[in-house]
């Protein structure tokens, strides 16, 4: 039986902390807002309205373009260097709230776009993450029974089991997880241990 992943973007390939911390809470908040309300915007847009929400409140309004910069021109994780092994023992995915030409540009400027075999994007189906559209869009697309999401964020893996998904929690940051009454079906610390998990998984098969 084939092993699918559907590997989220930001704070899981990506590396976040580089941006403001409010920004980054503002931007979730958004999307969370629109999808309850049943209103759609896209995501880049998104981005630039919680940006310059948090920048007004700061007074700092002038660092517009420097933040934006750093958010267009995020790093991978080190680790991502595994995502190569990795996609050699399963079909690997990407599935983020962001638009599909910006995931594209990501892993393009990181080097890794080449390891997966497509992209899913919340735009597709007009709602955000954690809502079970987005996982289920994606469980129908690959037709596995054996797809995880693989994400850093709480929320995701949370949203990803209640949708009737599989889910991995790479805890990057040694937080305890809120699983709100549902669990991860397996916890790492990083894509190398994912790489070992996942090994043992395909070899006991």
């Amino acid at each position: 039986m084939r092993i699918v992943l559907a590997f989220d973007l930001f704070g899981t390939i990506l590396d976040t902390s580089t941006i403001l911390h409010d920004f980054r809470s503002k931007q979730l908040e958004y999307t969370w807002l629109l999808t309850l309300m049943g209103k759609y915007m896209e995501f880049e847009e998104i981005t630039q309205r919680a940006l310059r929400h948090v920048l007004r409140i700061r007074n700092e309004e002038s660092r517009f373009k420097e933040e934006l910069d750093k958010w267009n021109n995020l790093k991978a994780y080190p680790d991502s260097s595994y995502l190569r092994e990795i996609s050699k023992i399963a079909e690997i995915y990407v599935l983020s709230n962001g638009s599909s030409n910006e995931i594209r540009r990501h892993l393009e400027r990181n080097g890794i776009l080449d390891y997966f075999k497509g992209i899913f994007s919340a735009e597709n189906v007009k709602e955000y993450k954690p809502s079970p559209k987005v996982y289920k869009y994606f469980l129908n697309a690959v037709g596995s029974s054996e797809a995880y999401l693989v994400s850093s964020n709480p929320f995701d893996v949370i949203g990803a089991k209640n949708a009737g998904m599989k889910a991995v929690y790479v805890n990057r940051r040694n937080l305890l997880m809120d699983p709100l009454g549902y669990e991860p079906d397996a916890v790492v610390k990083d894509f190398r241990e994912l790489y070992e998990w996942l090994s043992y998984r395909v070899s006991s098969k």
